[in-house]
Protein backbone atom coordinates (compact mmCIF):
# COMPACT_ATOMS: atom_id res chain seq x y z
CA UNK A 1 0.00 0.00 0.00
CA UNK A 2 1.60 3.63 -1.42
CA UNK A 3 0.88 6.51 1.51
CA UNK A 4 0.97 9.85 0.77
CA UNK A 5 4.03 12.26 1.48
CA UNK A 6 5.56 12.11 5.05
CA UNK A 7 3.46 8.19 5.71
CA UNK A 8 5.09 5.05 5.99
CA UNK A 9 5.57 2.86 2.55
CA UNK A 10 4.04 -0.26 3.09
CA UNK A 11 4.97 -2.72 0.42
CA UNK A 12 3.75 -6.89 0.79
CA UNK A 13 5.45 -8.92 -2.01
CA UNK A 14 5.23 -12.09 -2.19
CA UNK A 15 8.56 -14.13 -1.92
CA UNK A 16 9.87 -14.85 -5.48
CA UNK A 17 10.10 -18.63 -5.95
CA UNK A 18 13.55 -19.64 -5.99
CA UNK A 19 15.49 -21.16 -9.25
CA UNK A 20 18.31 -22.38 -6.91
CA UNK A 21 16.68 -25.00 -4.08
CA UNK A 22 19.11 -25.27 -0.88
CA UNK A 23 19.68 -28.36 0.19
CA UNK A 24 21.44 -29.67 4.08
CA UNK A 25 22.85 -32.66 3.51
CA UNK A 26 24.19 -34.32 6.90
CA UNK A 27 27.80 -35.58 6.13
CA UNK A 28 28.37 -39.34 5.88
CA UNK A 29 29.46 -40.96 9.27
CA UNK A 30 31.72 -43.65 7.29
CA UNK A 31 33.40 -40.69 5.14
CA UNK A 32 33.98 -38.17 8.07
CA UNK A 33 35.60 -41.56 10.00
CA UNK A 34 37.93 -42.31 6.82
CA UNK A 35 38.83 -38.56 6.81
CA UNK A 36 39.61 -38.27 10.51
CA UNK A 37 41.82 -41.88 10.28
CA UNK A 38 43.81 -40.29 6.80
CA UNK A 39 44.12 -36.88 8.79
CA UNK A 40 45.77 -38.91 11.93
CA UNK A 41 48.12 -40.87 9.52
CA UNK A 42 49.49 -37.74 7.15
CA UNK A 43 49.86 -35.82 10.82
CA UNK A 44 51.85 -38.86 12.73
CA UNK A 45 54.20 -39.36 8.93
CA UNK A 46 54.72 -34.85 9.08
CA UNK A 47 54.84 -34.26 12.75
CA UNK A 48 57.13 -36.89 14.86
CA UNK A 49 56.30 -34.68 18.00
CA UNK A 50 53.00 -35.91 18.45
CA UNK A 51 52.36 -38.19 21.23
CA UNK A 52 48.81 -39.12 20.93
CA UNK A 53 45.29 -38.00 18.92
CA UNK A 54 42.01 -37.91 20.46
CA UNK A 55 39.15 -37.34 18.77
CA UNK A 56 36.06 -36.36 20.97
CA UNK A 57 32.95 -34.82 20.88
CA UNK A 58 29.12 -35.73 18.53
CA UNK A 59 30.72 -37.07 15.75
CA UNK A 60 31.72 -39.82 18.68
CA UNK A 61 29.17 -39.83 20.57
CA UNK A 62 26.87 -40.33 17.44
CA UNK A 63 24.65 -37.26 18.17
CA UNK A 64 26.51 -35.33 15.32
CA UNK A 65 24.11 -33.18 13.29
CA UNK A 66 24.19 -30.71 10.31
CA UNK A 67 26.89 -28.30 10.51
CA UNK A 68 28.67 -30.14 13.28
CA UNK A 69 32.52 -30.46 13.14
CA UNK A 70 35.30 -32.70 14.17
CA UNK A 71 36.94 -32.37 17.63
CA UNK A 72 40.47 -33.17 17.96
CA UNK A 73 42.98 -33.34 20.59
CA UNK A 74 46.67 -33.20 19.76
CA UNK A 75 49.11 -34.00 22.75
CA UNK A 76 52.84 -33.09 21.54
CA UNK A 77 56.12 -33.77 23.07
CA UNK A 78 56.65 -30.14 23.90
CA UNK A 79 55.62 -26.89 22.51
CA UNK A 80 57.95 -23.35 21.53
CA UNK A 81 54.71 -21.32 20.66
CA UNK A 82 51.76 -20.32 22.44
CA UNK A 83 48.99 -22.98 22.32
CA UNK A 84 46.84 -20.97 19.94
CA UNK A 85 49.48 -19.76 17.56
CA UNK A 86 50.91 -23.30 17.53
CA UNK A 87 47.89 -24.97 15.85
CA UNK A 88 48.08 -23.66 12.26
CA UNK A 89 51.16 -26.17 11.93
CA UNK A 90 48.48 -28.95 12.30
CA UNK A 91 46.23 -27.94 9.83
CA UNK A 92 45.00 -30.17 6.94
CA UNK A 93 44.97 -28.95 3.86
CA UNK A 94 40.69 -29.72 3.25
CA UNK A 95 38.61 -31.81 5.52
CA UNK A 96 35.25 -32.35 4.55
CA UNK A 97 33.82 -30.68 8.09
CA UNK A 98 34.36 -28.13 9.98
CA UNK A 99 37.64 -29.08 12.13
CA UNK A 100 38.22 -27.71 15.84
CA UNK A 101 41.86 -28.77 16.68
CA UNK A 102 43.73 -28.37 20.71
CA UNK A 103 46.77 -28.45 20.94
CA UNK A 104 48.34 -29.24 24.37
CA UNK A 105 51.42 -30.47 25.80
CA UNK A 106 51.45 -33.37 28.62
CA UNK A 107 51.84 -30.73 31.20
CA UNK A 108 48.99 -28.50 29.54
CA UNK A 109 46.47 -31.28 29.21
CA UNK A 110 47.19 -32.18 32.91
CA UNK A 111 46.64 -28.37 34.16
CA UNK A 112 43.36 -28.50 32.21
CA UNK A 113 42.36 -31.51 34.21
CA UNK A 114 42.37 -28.91 37.18
CA UNK A 115 41.17 -25.94 35.47
CA UNK A 116 38.72 -27.29 33.12
CA UNK A 117 37.99 -31.10 34.12
CA UNK A 118 34.39 -31.14 32.43
CA UNK A 119 36.15 -30.00 28.94
CA UNK A 120 39.47 -32.80 30.06
CA UNK A 121 36.42 -35.12 30.48
CA UNK A 122 34.92 -34.75 26.79
CA UNK A 123 38.70 -35.46 25.15
CA UNK A 124 39.11 -38.10 27.88
CA UNK A 125 35.97 -39.60 26.41
CA UNK A 126 37.22 -39.40 23.35
CA UNK A 127 38.78 -42.35 20.98
CA UNK A 128 42.45 -42.76 20.28
CA UNK A 129 43.24 -42.05 16.52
Amino acid sequence: MRQGAGQALHTHALPERSSTPVRIRRADPAAIRGAVLAYAQRLRQDHPEVLSLRWFGSWVSGTASVGSDVDLCIVVKKAARRRRDRLVSYLPESFPVGLDLFVFTPRELERLRVEHPSFARAIDGGVQV
